[in-house]
């Protein structure tokens, strides 16, 4: 069953992840968060997927975790888990798309609310269609955010005012807002939406392949680090890139006036 309600298809390069229960407006179980965590290792694995695209059938998005299926373990259970990961372990495991080693595009249609908000934080663009609502709700119903993404990431996409007023009101916001205060890239009617994040994926697929993976790793752990270790971790990457078949390959390719031919080594 969670195969059908979370679908996986490949495209030129681009991995298409798509939330297919739109009869439940997208409610995710835990079924799907299993399936997608093995949909995941396999874009891990797979050189040919450069890019990731996460969108939803239907009018929703994602209207959030489907509280009338089995919940696996205890709230208690959980905290116990965190506190024995470490802080990349821990990103890994709830934040599902930012754990990716390659460009993620969340293309949002209609309302992403509850961990579907927290999935669209995950991804590092977003794109949103002109009938996308999103909404921080988890205070309306006595929880916090449920990956952490909305007390952790969002303050860093729209800034710490915007984000406190946000998950501290529960509001819902649509695609103009989101796109004023910054949490999207673009608004596109809705029959546009695909076009416009293959698009934005086939710009990603411009750079070298591990450069890109590189400097996604940089960026998302130097939230964590200090700016020396910061520093360091990037000069040691800087060095590692000049040594890689596509540094050449980036080079002469300048040289000769030509679009590079990458290899991903």
């Amino acid at each position: 069953m969670a195969e059908q309600d979370l679908l996986y298809s490949r495209e030129d390069g681009i991995g298409i992840v798509t939330l297919n229960r739109p009869e439940k407006l997208n409610a995710i179980t835990h079924p799907m968060h299993k399936r997608l965590h093995s949909i995941i290792e396999e874009i891990r694995r797979d050189d040919s997927v450069r890019v990731v695209i996460l969108t939803g059938n239907g009018r929703a998005f994602c209207a959030g975790t489907d509280i009338t299926g089995e919940v696996p373990v205890s709230a208690e259970v959980e905290i116990l888990k965190m506190k024995e990961r470490s802080s990349t372990e821990y990103r890994d495991s709830q934040w599902f798309f930012n754990s990716i080693p390659k460009p993620t595009i969340c293309a949002i249609n209609g309302a992403a609310v509850g961990i579907g908000a927290e999935f669209c934080l995950h991804c590092d663009i977003r794109i949103a269609a002109e009938s996308a609502r999103w909404g921080q709700v988890f205070v309306l119903r006595g929880m916090v955010p449920d990956t952490g993404a909305g007390t952790y990431l969002l303050p860093r996409i729209v800034g710490l005012s915007k984000a406190c007023e946000l998950v501290f009101s529960g509001e819902i916001i649509n695609a103009q807002e989101m796109l004023r205060i910054g949490l999207v890239s673009c608004v596109v009617p809705d029959d546009q939406l695909m076009a416009a994040a293959k698009e934005m994926a086939k710009k990603l697929m411009r750079g070298a392949p591990l450069a890109v993976q590189m400097s996604k790793q940089l960026m998302y752990l130097g939230l964590e680090r200090s700016l020396e270790a910061h520093q360091e971790a990037a000069r040691y990457c800087f060095q590692l890139s000049t040594k890689t078949q596509d540094f050449k390959e980036g080079v002469k390719s300048f040289l000769e006036k030509r679009e590079p031919r990458w290899v991903g080594k």
